[in-house]
C-alpha cells in the first residue's frame, strides 16, 4: 500500500493524514477538498489582538484523541474563555445567570431544579462509562463505528429525541427549556428534542471540566496536521467519481485530473460530497439534511439593558438562549479596553443589520459575517450509523456524524479509519 487519497481537508481528513503518516511508513497522502482552505468546519476570526471561533469552537479534558495530538506535537492551547460566566435570556429577561464562582453555580442550579440536575449528571456519568469503553474497542479492535457503539451500548441514545431520554428519567421540563435547550442551541443550533447521542454529547462537552481551545486559534490545528503528515494538498479539486478498478485499486475523478490510489478515505460527510461511486456497491442509509448557521460580529459599547440588567451591570461572557428567541442561538461577548465589546451572534437564519441596533449604546458596527451553509446535521433519532467500511480499502471517517459532531469524533473516527486500514496492510 504506497498511496492514500483522504477527501476532505477539514480536521477528519487532517486528523486521517497525520495519523496515517505516523502508522502507515512509506505511504504517500493526497488530500482533497472543494474549498479553497484547509480547516473545514473550523474557522477563526483574528483581527487586532481579537479572536473568536466562527466553527469549532472547543475541546475539553475529556477528549482523548485531540489531547494525545496536542502532547505528542507539543501544540500550545489555553482556556477557550478566560471568563466563565454566562446566562440564559428568554428574550425578554435572564432566565438563570450564573456566579463567579462555579461551587456557586452549581448550588444556584440545584436549589432551583432540584432533582432535575442530579438525574441529568447520572445519565452523563453512565454514558461516559460507556464512551470510554468506546476509546478502548477503537484501540483493540477498529471495526465499523455502529458495531462499536452496538457493542458498548451507546446506540441506545441515538435512537431517541434528547428530550424523551430526559423526560424519562424524571427530568423537568423546566430544566429542559431553561437550560438543556440553550446548551443544545449553543452547540448544535438546534432544540432538546435533536437526536440523543447529540443532545448527551453536548452537556458532556460544556460539563466535563475546561474547556480548550489552540492558543493561536483552532483553525491552526488541522493545518499543523496536514503539514506534519506532509500531505499533498490539492484545493479546489472536488472529487466527482470514485471508479474501482479490476486490480482492486480506487480511480479519483476531479474536473482537473484523474489518479490512482490504493486506498481511500473519504472524511467529508457523503451527503454533502455529491461523490459517484463506479464498481463499488454502495449500502443505503438514510441521508440527513444539513443545518445552517450564521455568525455575525459587531462591535460597540453594549447596552446592559437589552437584556434585562442594570445600565451598569457588566453582561457575561456568554448568554444563551431558550427557544423564544429563535432564531438568534446565542451571544458571545468579547470586551475590549476601549469600553467596547466584540459580540459574535449566531442564529438559525440571516439577521438584518438593524435587528442590533439596542444591542449596543448608539448602535453597533459590523465587523465580520460568516455563513455555515452546512454546519452538522439536523440531528434526528436514526437506527443506526452508516458503515464505516464501504469497500475494502475505502472508508468512511464520516459515519459517525449522523448521531454527533465534534472535533474529537472526527478525529477519533480518523484514527479508527487509519487501523482498519492497516489491519488490511499491516508494515
Amino acid at each position: 500500500m504506497k498511496d492514500l487519497a483522504i477527501v476532505g481537508a477539514g480536521i477528519g481528513g487532517c486528523s486521517a493524514a497525520y495519523f496515517a503518516a505516523k502508522s502507515l511508513q512509506g505511504l504517500n497522502v493526497t488530500i482533497y477538498d472543494s474549498q479553497n482552505r484547509v480547516g473545514g468546519r473550523i474557522l477563526t476570526y483574528n483581527s487586532a489582538g481579537a479572536s473568536m471561533e466562527l466553527g469549532a469552537a472547543f475541546f475539553t479534558g475529556f477528549n482523548s484523541t485531540l489531547l494525545n495530538i496536542v502532547k505528542a506535537e507539543k501544540l500550545k492551547i489555553g482556556p477557550f474563555q478566560e471568563r466563565k460566566d454566562f446566562a440564559v435570556w428568554n428574550g425578554k429577561k435572564l432566565a438563570f445567570r450564573s456566579n463567579k464562582q462555579s461551587f456557586a453555580t452549581g448550588l444556584k442550579l440545584l436549589a432551583k431544579y432540584k432533582l432535575s440536575i442530579e438525574r441529568t449528571f447520572l445519565l452523563l456519568k453512565k454514558v461516559k462509562g460507556q464512551l470510554a469503553k468506546l476509546y478502548q474497542e477503537t484501540l483493540k479492535n477498529p471495526a465499523n463505528m455502529d458495531e462499536i457503539f452496538e457493542s458498548t451500548n451507546l446506540d441506545e441514545w441515538h435512537k431517541k429525541p434528547f428530550s424523551d431520554i430526559l423526560i424519562e428519567r424524571g427530568v423537568s421540563q423546566e430544566f429542559i427549556d431553561e437550560i438543556i435547550t440553550p446548551i443544545t442551541r449553543t452547540i448544535y443550533t438546534q432544540n432538546a428534542d435533536l437526536g440523543g447521542f447529540a443532545g448527551i454529547s453536548s452537556l458532556i462537552g460544556v460539563t466535563s471540566g475546561a474547556t480548550y481551545r489552540m492558543a493561536e486559534g483552532n483553525s491552526t490545528l488541522p493545518v499543523h496536521l496536514a503539514k506534519t503528515s506532509n500531505a499533498r494538498i490539492k484545493l479546489r479539486e472536488k472529487v466527482d467519481v470514485i471508479e474501482k478498478m479490476p486490480d482492486g485499486t480506487y480511480r479519483l475523478f476531479t474536473a482537473k485530473d484523474i489518479a490512482v490510489f490504493d486506498c481511500v478515505i473519504i472524511a467529508a460527510p457523503v451527503e454533502l460530497a455529491d461523490i459517484k461511486f463506479d464498481g463499488v456497491s454502495v449500502p443505503g442509509w438514510e441521508h440527513h439534511p444539513y443545518q445552517a448557521v450564521y455568525r455575525k460580529i459587531m462591535r460597540g459599547v453594549l447596552n446592559p439593558e437589552y437584556f434585562g440588567l442594570k445600565n451598569t451591570e457588566a453582561p457575561p461572557a456568554i448568554i444563551l438562549t431558550t427557544r423564544d428567541t429563535d432564531p438568534i442561538t446565542y451571544y458571545s461577548i468579547l470586551k475590549k479596553d476601549n469600553g467596547e465589546s466584540l459580540v459574535m451572534i449566531s442564529s438559525s437564519e440571516p439577521l438584518n443589520y438593524n435587528a442590533f441596533n439596542s444591542v449596543f449604546k448608539n448602535g453597533g458596527a459590523s465587523v465580520f459575517e460568516h455563513c455555515w451553509k452546512a454546519a452538522y446535521p439536523k440531528f434526528k433519532p436514526i437506527t443506526r450509523l452508516p458503515p464505516t467500511r464501504i469497500d475494502k480499502r475505502l472508508i468512511y471517517a464520516g459515519a459517525t456524524e449522523a448521531a454527533v459532531s465534534s472535533m474529537e469524533t472526527s478525529a477519533l473516527s480518523a484514527l479508527n479509519a487509519v487501523r482498519m486500514l492497516r489491519e488490511e496492510h499491516p508494515n
